[in-house]
């Protein structure tokens, strides 16, 4: 938001030179990104934070000026003449939806010149980004900038019955807004309406037929409070993001509705653009109370860790428009309708902090005799971590926000809805973290990173019945080449026996019991022949393999992608593999190699369990697989070596010769292998 200096400067003294002022505004939490001049104007950028809407105007910097430097602030001038007809007695105003409007105020103006407003008017505007169009639209807008409350007027002959009632729109309606747009309102959408039609969208912007023009010669002028979600949503619906929906959406003023009108009034006369009838007319169902908070002196010092004296707490909270009274402990006082976002002992103390000073609050550690205590799994976490990191994955943090679109296609479980979501790309909680990896690989990758290997510790968030569920996840990525190029080594992609070497390392620390590797219920966006499914009994651990390639099209990705995906909690509920001692052996072991002819459908992990324990067999490993000439159909060949071990003895020959009996007896007998002639 731009911010005049000699616009300022209307309100409250200034002495500082701009960089000085801009430093202590962003101190006080009010960041200013740049610093402009346009001949002898200097303008402010700002990066207002959404809960203070308070600051989104000069009137309301000057406030924070004022209190920064206790210095005392100038109102605008409210001074104009009144005609004796009463406002009330030329337009009428009903409020219908009680809850989504609190307040609707207007103002009759007749005999308007719609003119082109004064040169220094038009000049600011522009200076704050904002074109000059005529003088009522000006007005409208300079005091938007002035003092935050958007206002907007209608050409008040062209209301039927010259009424305003603010309802929902009903099904069908229609309104042609000043962009131009015909618009299609629903009941989700809060209209200004006249005895028969709408004729604008609340706190967005306003209808074509009811607009200002030369012809115009009386206005009805509106300023009101609306609730700002309603404002928010209606705004994203239509895509008109507009300055009074910006306000609106984060909290106007209901108190500041009359002075605003007032100030249109003043500025009116001034410039002898018309005249203004008597009174308001005020629609204020039911007044809104503010809570009452209890300041107390102790615990402001409890919560910065600093003395801050009572009068410079008084000062602060006066300055900033509160009215404290003395009380038992601190002080007592109601909250103030231009500050919204306070409302707790604690949001004044944050004021107190932000206004003292944040600079001048020490840096201490509190007191305290109490030993931590540790999360829940902190060791297990911990060893994962840096096993993780030895593996050469760097560690990042992903959003908890995905797209309806992937959680559709990703997740396996319903996805639970955000109620006022950032955007469409981020409208549920996660129930996958895989297109949370996929955006954070894409982003390496379209950076010039080709190869690249990252981990992100976090959690899925699934609901259950009534229950919902946050259970922990590991999930890995990697892409490119499995080491650095190198003049000595031939270039090889990562691949999925490359990740799953990392996982198995990854289980090692833990004690899952025997893991079993299979390509059963595998999600569907992993590519079946690269993909596997890690178990420990009937619980999964992990997925992982290779992405679908039609995946990645899609998301313009050019090269391979791994991704696993680690359930946590069950892994973690296993517990840490526990250390052990045990002799090594005196003596080297003995090894032998089998040819075998094993059936397409049996897996390497069924060879295993069907050998079960046997007596000094210390390993067996695949060394070599062929599919091809001489091999049967429906068979593959599987090189296979076994190596048996004993502490103290070696064996003899006729020893391992009865092993290999018994081994290859237990394959043939119960898996239909056989050897290889």
């Amino acid at each position: 938001m731009r911010i005049l200096l000699s616009w300022l400067k209307d309100f409250v003294e200034i002495r500082e030179a701009p960089e000085d002022l801009a430093h202590a505004l962003t101190m006080a939490g009010l960041a200013v990104d740049a610093i402009d001049k346009h001949g002898r104007e200097t303008v402010f950028e700002f990066d207002i934070t959404s809960n203070r809407p308070d600051a989104m105007n000069h009137f309301g910097m000057a406030r924070e000026i004022s209190v920064l430097y206790s210095r005392s602030l100038k109102l605008p001038e409210i001074k104009f003449a009144e005609s004796e007809e009463k406002a009330s007695s030329r337009a009428t105003v009903v409020i219908e939806d009680q809850e989504s409007c609190i307040r609707y105020v207007g103002r009759v103006f007749e005999d308007v010149h719609v003119k082109e407003s004064p040169k220094w008017m038009q000049k600011r505007l522009e200076l704050c980004g904002i074109r000059a169009l005529n003088i009522m639209a000006d007005l409208t807008n300079y005091v938007l900038l002035e003092t935050g409350q958007p206002t907007h007027a209608f050409d008040l002959d062209t209301l039927s019955e010259n009424s305003i009632v603010v309802r929902r729109a009903r099904p069908e309606e229609t309104l042609m807004t000043l962009d131009g747009e015909l618009r299609s309102l629903s009941p989700e959408h809060l209209a200004i309406c006249d005895a028969h039609k709408p004729v604008a969208l609340a706190g967005v912007m306003g209808g074509a037929p009811t607009q200002i023009t030369t012809t115009t010669r009386n206005v009805l002028l509106e300023a009101a409070w609306f609730r700002p979600a309603l404002i928010r949503n209606t705004s994203r619906h239509f895509k008109l993001f507009t300055e009074a929906s910006h306000r609106f959406e984060r909290g106007a003023d209901w108190d500041a509705t009359t002075w605003a009108t007032d100030r249109i009034a003043t500025l009116l006369r001034q410039t002898q653009s018309g005249t203004v009838l008597r009174g308001h007319i005020d629609c204020y169902p039911k007044t809104r109370k503010l809570p009452s908070i209890k300041l107390e002196k102790d615990r402001i010092q409890r919560q910065l860790g600093v003395k801050v004296s009572d009068k410079e707490v008084l000062a602060i909270l006066e300055h900033l428009g509160f009215k404290p009274v003395s009380c038992t402990k601190g002080w007592q006082m109601q909250a103030i309708s231009q500050r919204l976002d306070v409302e707790r002992e604690i949001d004044l103390i944050e004021e107190i902090a932000r206004i003292y000073g944040y600079e001048k609050i020490p840096a201490t550690l509190p007191a305290t005799g109490a030993a931590p205590a540790t999360t829940p799994f902190a060791s297990e976490e911990a060893k994962l971590r840096s096993g993780v990191q030895a593996l050469g994955y760097d560690e990042t943090i992903g959003f908890a926000f995905i797209s309806s679109s992937e959680a559709e296609q990703f997740g396996s479980s319903k996805a639970v809805k955000i109620r006022n979501p950032l955007s469409n790309q981020w409208d549920v909680m996660r129930n996958s973290a895989v297109p949370t990896m996929l955006r954070a690989l894409e982003w390496n990758l379209n950076r010039k990173q080709p190869s690249i290997r990252l981990a992100e510790f976090g959690r899925l968030y699934k609901k259950s019945g009534q229950n919902y569920k946050e259970p922990r996840i590991l999930t890995l990525g990697a892409s490119g080449l499995q080491q650095p190029l190198s003049w000595h080594e031939v270039p090889k992609a990562v691949d999925f026996y490359d990740l799953k070497a990392d996982l198995t390392c990854l289980l090692e620390f833990f004690d899952p019991g025997n893991l079993r590797f299979s390509k059963k219920k595998l999600p569907g966006y992993y590519k079946p022949e690269s993909a596997s499914c890690i178990s420990a009994g009937r619980t999964v651990l992990a997925y992982f393999g290779e992405i679908n390639p039609t995946i990645l099209r899609a998301r313009k990705i050019r090269q391979p992608v791994l991704i696993a995906e680690v359930m946590l909690d069950p892994l973690y509920q296993k517990g840490l593999r526990k250390p052990f001692h045990r002799n090594f052996p005196k003596v080297p072991s003995s090894s032998r190699d089998f040819s075998l002819l094993v059936p397409e459908n049996l897996s390497f992990d069924e060879i295993l369990s069907s050998l079960g324990r046997m007596p000094h067999l210390a390993n067996i490993e695949p060394i070599e697989i062929f599919y091809g000439k001489n091999v049967p159909e429906g068979f593959y060949s599987l090189l296979l070596r076994a190596t048996w071990q004993r502490l103290q003895e070696s064996f003899t020959d006729e020893e391992i010769k009865a092993f290999a009996n018994q081994l290859l007896g237990a394959l043939q007998s119960k898996l239909n292998i056989r050897q290889r002639t």
